[in-house]
Formats: structure tokens, sequence, C-alpha cells
């Protein structure tokens, strides 16, 4: 396997490295007054979810999923937009789907239908500056502002940060200062903490969020089964040992392996790893993607925990965490900092388990009986209701005594009593950054706060939208030499002087945004 530096935890980056944010191609077009594109007459009759255009044109123009297209004719002169939501091909030519019917009679071939993609840029095969080329630039120019600013404007994952614990004597609380200690964050606008760690002398204390470590054996070759998750509102993601994406390797040393398995947890694009989605698969409002492993748990694995120890913790704020289940179908993988409770099945009626007492088992979840794992949305003081198998035996078969392990946050007197709030264990000055610490506290050492968090602006300036816009266009400008997008004419300032116009519009407008830290 080829070695690479790896820490344990990863860089500092985006949450989304790959998302569009600071602006769009579009209106990178619009800026530079760049026109959509031809509209191309129909291959063949429409239909009402569909139309189609010639294969040359396909590739000339060019479509994808998701562009908006304007569809008229003579029969429809003013004409309707639709968004493409896939494409495939057929004897009549390429064909455009789309979601909203459309009335095909007003769109025959006989109507001379034509066809419009509204996107300025697009992935023409034909074209010089495709939307793809301009979507890099964009990237290029959000981690251009991120850098110079030491700021941004999107969510980013700060996954270890190492801090030392300042104190004021006399230790304790006095006038004006109702807490102990603070600890300055490298980032402000702090959008959420994800996990707060106090060392302890011999080990890391977590005060902000729900954890599990699991260990592994030594051996980790005789590894096998699954381990099974649920984030608390009965769906389970299964994490099993393979060597697919979506699975886990155990083939080398406990530490390669645990590394290996944090990387799926997290969905880390280093080495490819995809997403574990949960079943059933849920959504969140005003999203049509999957809910997956990574989105609601964050997972490390170091030496901070030691070999073959994996934290994985849960997103949810403070105590929610707590919902949280997890169990194993391999004796030899131990859990760690969990709640661990065990029930005995007395009979299991349909999708019924019933058993002698649920007291401590999480409202919904997942619970193990040797290799069989089964997720429940519900749950009485004597039973399991909703039960599903998700791995193993069927239900009928259950019998015995089963087991879970339900995350645990090590706040100050229990979960019960601590919390973050002003006068509990700690709390948080957002804008500025600054953790308060008041009940609980780290050993006073330099690096004793290990700190996890997201940060960055809720709302994207129209000033940060118009710098990268024309950071994109002087890119594009003076990448024009074979598409010809912009004839430079008569025009009253030649492209060589709107770049550099460009570029100092940009640099007034960031100046205003640099953040600077001082140390005193």
């Amino acid at each position: 396997m080829p070695i690479v530096f790896n820490p344990g935890e990863a860089e500092t980056r985006p949450l989304d490295p790959s998302a569009i944010v600071y602006t769009t191609a579009q209106k990178v077009a619009d800026f530079l007054s760049i026109g959509p594109q031809e509209a191309v007459l129909v291959s063949a009759d429409s239909t009402t979810t569909a139309v189609f255009v010639t294969g040359a044109d396909y590739r000339t123009v060019g479509f994808q999923k998701d562009d908006t297209i304007l569809i008229y004719s003579d029969a429809d002169p003013l004409g309707t937009e639709r968004v493409i939501t896939s494409i495939g091909s057929s004897a009549s030519g390429v064909q455009l789907n789309f979601a909203d019917v459309i009335t095909a009679a007003d769109y025959q071939a006989a109507d001379n239908a034509y066809v419009q993609n509204t996107a300025s840029f697009t992935n023409g095969k034909t074209r010089g500056m495709k939307r793809s080329v301009v979507e890099a630039r964009i990237k290029e120019a959000q981690d251009k502002i991120d850098n110079l600013t030491h700021n941004a404007w999107r969510p980013y994952l700060v996954s270890a940060e190492y801090i030392n614990f300042d104190t004021y004597k006399p230790y304790r609380r006095r006038y004006y200062t109702d807490y102990v200690g603070t600890a300055p964050l490298l980032f402000r606008n702090i959008q959420q903490i994800l996990r707060l760690e106090l060392w302890q002398g011999d080990d890391y204390r977590e005060i902000c969020s729900a954890e599990a470590r699991i260990k592994l054996p030594e051996d980790v070759r005789g590894l096998s089964g699954s381990i099974v998750v649920s984030p608390g509102n009965g769906t389970a993601a299964t994490l099993t040992i393979g060597t697919a994406t979506t699975q886990w390797r155990a083939d080398f040393d406990a530490a390669t392996t645990g590394q290996n398995l944090a990387d799926l947890i997290n969905k880390e694009d280093r080495v490819n790893k995809a997403a574990v989605d949960f079943a059933p698969a849920f959504t969140l409002e005003g999203s049509t993607a999957n809910v997956a492993l990574n989105n609601e748990f964050l997972a490390t694995a170091n030496a901070d925990y030691g070999t073959g120890q994996v934290k994985m913790t849960s997103m949810r704020a403070g105590k929610g965490g707590e919902s949280c289940s997890i169990v194993s179908t391999d004796s030899n993988i131990e859990f760690a900092q969990v709640d661990t409770h065990t029930a005995t099945v007395t009979s299991v009626v349909s999708t019924t388990v019933n058993v002698n007492s649920t007291s401590g088992f999480s409202s919904a979840g997942v619970c193990v009986k040797g290799d069989t794992v089964f997720r429940y949305t519900g749950k009485t003081a004597t039973s399991f209701t909703g039960c599903v198998i998700v791995v193993g035996s069927p239900l009928s078969d259950i019998l015995g005594d089963i087991i879970q392990n339900t995350m645990v946050i090590d706040l100050q007197g229990g979960s019960n009593k601590g919390d973050n709030a002003r006068l509990r264990d700690w709390w948080l000055d957002h804008e500025m950054g600054v953790i308060y610490f008041n009940n609980s506290y780290p050993f006073f050492e330099w690096n004793a706060i290990k700190c996890s968090y997201i940060y960055g602006e809720r709302y994207l300036e129209k000033a940060i939208e118009e710098a990268a816009t024309k950071m994109v266009a002087c890119d594009v400008l003076m990448s024009d030499d074979r598409s010809v997008l912009i004839p430079e004419g008569t025009q009253n300032v030649d492209l060589t002087s709107k770049i550099q116009l460009l570029k100092s519009e940009v640099d007034a407008i960031l100046a205003r945004y640099i953040e600077i830290i001082v140390f005193e």
C-alpha cells in the first residue's frame, strides 16, 4: 500500500469542497453580457414530458440534467420553460425529459418547435469555453477569497484544533467573570461545535457531543460481520468488512484498520470511500439527497485514543447524541465510552419484540443478539415495536439476551445535570469564536483542549459574490483566445485594460474583509 502522510484527522477544508457557492457560471456570463445558446429545431414530435433534438445539436449546444430549457413554437410563440430531469437516446433523437407536463400538440415538428438551452455556458463538445471550465475557475476563486480573507462564506470543517487553556487568578468565578477560563478558536463565526475534548492527564474527556469508542483487537484479520449504527430515529447504517467503497478493510493491523473504518464513516474522498446510507433512507426538508452516515457522525482514529481505537461522535448537539446506538455482530469488537443495556426476550409477535424491560434503551435504535441485529422505531416498558432485521436471522429466531450500546457525553455530574449553557459546563461566543468554561475544564497544560467545529458566515454578502464573479470573469477573458466569446470590436476599453480594472476592483472589495489576528 502507498505510504501517505496521515495524522488521523482530515485537514481544515470546506464541508463540501465541490460546491459552487460564491457565484455561478450564469452570473459570470451575465456580467460579461454573454447571451444564451442558439435555439435548435426539434428532431421529432414532442411528448407531454419530453422533447427531442438531433445528436449533432445535442453535442454542439450541450444539454445536461438540471439545465433549464425554453420550448416554443408557432403554436406557442411565448414558449414555456422546463428543467431537464434526465437525458436518453431514442430513435427520434436525444430525448430531454422533464417532470412538468406540456401540451404536446403545441410543440410538434410541423409547428416549427424549437428548444433553447437558457444557460450561456454549457458542456457542448464544440465550444471553447465550457461550463465545467468556468465552474473550475469558480472553485479556485472561492479558495482564493477564503485564504486571503481568513474567513469563509460557506461552511468549513476544522477536524482537530489543539488549544492552550487560559485561566485567571484567583482560580474562581468573580464579579464580571462567570467562567474559570477561556479558549479562543483560530476562526470565528462558529456555526457549530462538533467536539470539545478536555485533556484529563491520561485521556480526553468529551463534553460537547455523545461519543462511542470502537476498540479493535490486535489481530484484526480474524474479524467478520458488521458494525451497525442508528442516529436515534429507527433507521440504521451497516458498516461491513470488505473491499467495496462502502465497506471497511481488516487486512493488516489494528491501526490501519481503524483508520480505514474512520475513513468510511467520514466518506473520505482521499481513499475513495462512498457514502453509507441509512435504511430506510430519509432526507431533510428542501433536499432530495439521502442523509448518509457522514452527515450524522464524525470519526477519528489516531494515537490520541490508542492504537486500534476509533472515536465516533454524533453531530447532534449536546445530549441529543445520546439517543444514538451502536452494536457489532463480532464479539471481538468492543465499545468504550458507552452505556450498555441488556434485556431478555420473552416472545416475538410479528414486528414486536417483547422483553422483560426496555429501561435505558434508546427510544428508537438497534439491538444485537449474537450475529443478528434488528432495528426498532418505538418502545414501551416491555417491548420494542416496528422491529426489522438489519443483519442475520429472522426476528422469530431472536431469543435470550439482547444488547444495545448508546453513546455518552461526559458532562460534569452526568448529562442530566450538565449542559452547554452559560451557567453549566461551558458556553460559546459564536461571533468571536471563544469558548468559556465553567463547571468543566481541562488540566493546566499546553494543548489541553482539542476542538472540532464548523465555521463560516451564514449570509453570502453581495460584495463577495461580486468579487468572485469578477475574479472568474478575468480568467475567462484571459482564456478567450480560441473561443472568441468577447470580440474586441470598437469598444472604448480594450480587454487588457478591462482585466486590470477588474482585478483592481476585486482587490478593493476584498481589502475590507481581510481578518487580522492580533496576539497580545
